[in-house]
């Protein structure tokens, strides 16, 4: 009856910690603007999921419904006003919550591919202006045919890579109705590996657009959302920015019909993640064009400007200068006037806007003295950093790396006076993987995270601030450590399911400064050779955080009783508070090592037993100082990996309690030698300390010496076998250990020491 009840009890527990969900994938993986849409969700991990984190506005779920554990079917609303493009989604479930995946949007309705269409003669037809559906298998190709009129604009974009399913490169191509091309892409700058055709009508008739991949590859995994019509689709908008807030007059350039001119209104917050869209004759663009939004005017190239004597000036700090490098081998310069000890940022903004230039720029003085210049920072595009030397003019100028050139070559430089700042993020885990960049906080339990900080002009304290945290959690920090910070996450026992996206602040505690801030993540979804570049990524600027289920188990980690000292050795109690029917393994690691202090990776906690020892060590180079430290623990519940923490406890550093110093010593093979150690007491102790000599050599002793704090030196009685091995011996150091309240408390000194062996006379035998 025991173990029928204690297996129940198991089952129990692992029913309730279905933990570490994963997203695969949700079809179909586009949906149409302003209308609902059944989706299913697929993942492992699933059976208790409560909903999505949207990273974008403009999405709700109608309707949701659990399968089971690898399946979600849900019905979801897009708003008309909706952005167009990728959205960007978790999962969260009563355990958890996924890795992101991204969600594309779409202002036409989907149309699923016949999967039969392989040759001309089975072209699909398809209306103007849909979306189709359809999956690219190896060798593969699909045609769809449409209708069209002479002069009009057909239009074919893929969303293949930007789907972050696989590493799909599409190809597509616009043909006659005898299949001759009229017009073929593979890449686009707007797009990346994503293609984008686009040709006017010749005549009136039947056209045929076709997808295949671009190595004739493919796979069940390579799905496509092919937008066809008459739609207009430029690739590059100019200027690429402008002023917060503000009505901006700009052209939309690299639409077949030629540039259009308009006026946008942009949003109230600065950021690049404004997606500019085109709407002509009720028919808007699929693939809206990013732009930069500042809260800084804007300066437009005034031809000529090839040169120093033309540059264009700008009338104040800070500034906006927008241009296009409009044939090869042409550099545009821009003039500004600056003050002697200010220090400023020059940063482009063009390959981030999907600009095909590759910037450089170059900045001088007013006579033409060169001063600096970089080519590549954010990717391809361009930074300067630069301290001014004396009031007066300077010049900075771009050009195309490769000296390319074209109207479509659209760049911004912002040149702004540095201000102070901290931007957050959570650092990479698992290479390649998402793991543990988001916040998944169990009920009545803690988790720890290290939040990596870059700091610009500010270095001061501050209290960290995450405004928007479900209801019911508290948050912990400890000192910095470098530039990362611990953070703790506490949920109250009885705080309920929930999910949320945060900003990440940083409020200085002197009221007098002022440091912008904000939480900024880079997920790579796609990789692929070569060296596993990353084809695709996004930025997100808000931390997800979650209250789940109880976990099965907690860990207290016990803060040590004494200090651990510099070149020196100690251990950290972790106590398990276990759940009835759970008696698994627990893998336990501190959250992060404090500088000069070291440990081991991971320390398993064995199975049924509830308590373990971490042993750490401290460098001689450990600086004496106190730090907030704490453990994680992880247990495999058998429906996936469930994470917990104990709180901050502070790991105090202190310098050895004494110095040593051995004096050199030489004796001959099995010859007994006096090693005399002279101490430093850097702090008293009471009672006795124990002082061992090591790196002797083999088959030479010498027995432990007792000091007091009072002592200045003591002497080691060395033996040595008449076989030890002759020759200098440097690597003699000393073992110093002191028992306080039964705690052992180690530490190294004295390196350097050295003993000299010489062989033993040989014997004479005198001759017979």
């Amino acid at each position: 009856m025991c173990r029928r009840i204690a297996a129940l009890l198991l089952l129990v527990v692992a029913a309730a910690q279905g933990a570490s969900p994963h997203f695969s994938a949700i079809d179909p993986p586009g949906i149409e603007r302003g209308a609902d849409t059944d989706v299913t969700i697929s993942g492992q991990h699933l059976q208790d999921a409560q909903g999505l984190l949207f990273y974008n506005a403009g999405i709700q779920i109608v309707s949701w419904k659990p399968v089971d554990q690898g399946k979600v079917l849900a019905r979801l609303r897009v708003a008309p006003d909706s952005p167009l493009g990728e959205h960007d989604l978790r999962v969260w479930t009563a355990t958890g919550i996924s890795e992101l995946r991204p969600l594309s949007v779409g202002p036409f309705p989907n149309v699923q591919c016949s999967g039969t269409n392989h040759t001309i003669a089975k072209a699909q037809p398809v209306p103007l202006n849909c979306t189709v559906c359809g999956v690219i298998h190896d060798e593969e190709i699909n045609y769809f045919s449409i209708q069209a009129r002479k002069g009009d604009r057909i239009t074919a974009e893929v969303e293949g890579m930007r789907l972050g399913r696989d590493m799909f490169d599409p190809w597509a191509a616009i043909l006659d109705a005898h299949g001759h091309q009229l017009a073929a892409d593979d890449d686009c700058s707007l797009f990346l590996q994503d293609p984008l055709v686009s040709t006017i009508a010749p005549s009136d008739g039947t056209f045929l657009v076709s997808v295949r991949e671009s190595t004739w590859g493919g796979s069940s995994e390579s799905l496509y959302r092919l937008h066809i019509g008459n739609y207009p689709q430029p690739v590059v908008v100019y200027p690429s920015g402008g002023p917060a807030g503000q009505n901006l007059p700009v052209i939309f350039i690299g639409d077949v019909k030629g540039a259009i001119s308009t006026t946008l209104q942009l949003p109230s917050t600065p950021g690049i993640s404004f997606g500019a869209p085109y709407m002509e004759n009720g028919l808007v663009s699929p693939g809206p064009l990013p732009m930069r939004v500042s809260p800084f005017p804007n300066v437009l190239e005034k031809a000529p400007n090839n040169d120093i004597a033309h540059a264009t000036a700008a009338p104040a700090l800070p500034v906006a200068f927008n241009g296009v490098i409009t044939k090869p081998h042409e550099t545009d310069f821009f003039r500004f006037h600056a003050t002697k000890g200010t220090a400023l940022d020059l940063t482009v903004y063009a390959r981030q806007l999907r600009s095909p230039i590759d910037s450089v720029i170059d900045l001088c003085d007013a006579q033409g003295r060169h001063l600096a210049n970089n080519d590549d920072y954010n990717g391809p595009d361009s930074y300067l950093r630069f301290n001014v030397p004396a009031d007066g003019d300077y010049c900075v100028s771009i050009r195309d790396q490769q000296n390319r050139g074209g109207f479509t070559y659209v760049y911004r430089i912002e040149v702004v006076p540095v201000a102070p700042g901290i931007s957050f993020t959570m650092p990479e885990v698992v290479r390649d993987s998402q793991d543990r960049e988001t916040i998944v906080v169990p009920r009545g339990g803690r988790y720890a995270a290290m939040l990596r900080m870059k700091s610009d002009g500010f270095d001061g304290d501050f209290q960290l601030l995450l405004p928007r945290l479900p209801p019911g959690i508290a948050l912990e920090t400890g000192s910095k450590a470098g530039d990362m910070m611990p953070v703790v996450f506490e949920a109250a026992p009885y705080a309920p399911l929930g999910a949320a996206l945060t900003d990440v602040q940083a409020v200085p505690m002197d009221a007098t400064q002022h440091v912008t801030s904000g939480y900024d993540q880079t997920i790579e979804l796609i990789h692929g050779p070569p060296n596993d570049y990353a084809y695709l990524k996004t930025e997100i600027h808000r931390l997800a955080v979650s209250v789940a289920q109880e976990a099965p188990f907690q860990i207290e980690l016990t803060a040590p009783p004494f200090p651990i000292l510099q070149n020196g050795q100690s251990s950290l109690l972790v106590s398990a508070i276990r759940k009835p029917g759970f008696t698994g393994p627990i893998n336990v690691s501190l959250l992060y090592n404090p500088p000069g202090i070291s440990s081991q990776a991971v320390t398993t906690m064995p199975a049924g037993q509830n308590t373990v020892d971490l042993p750490i060590n401290a460098s001689q180079d450990a600086k004496a100082r106190t730090w907030q430290i704490a453990a994680i623990a992880s247990a495999d519940t058998g429906q996936g990996e469930v994470w917990t923490s104990s709180g901050l406890v502070p790991l105090t550093v202190s310098r050895p309690f004494v110095a040593a110093h051995l004096d050199r010593a030489s004796t001959v093979q099995g010859s007994p030698v006096a090693i005399t150690c002279h101490f430093e007491q850097n702090m008293p102790f009471d009672g006795q300390a124990t002082v061992r000599l090591m790196g002797l050599p083999e088959k030479v002793t010498a027995p432990d010496i007792q000091i007091t704090s009072a002592d200045t030196q003591a002497v080691f009685n060395v033996t040595t076998d008449p076989t030890a091995t002759p020759g200098n011996h440097r690597d003699l150091f000393c073992q110093v250990t002191i028992v306080k309240n039964g705690v052992k408390i180690m530490a190294y000194t004295g390196a350097g020491g050295t003993l000299r062996i010489d062989p033993a006379p040989r014997k004479v035998v005198a001759a017979q």
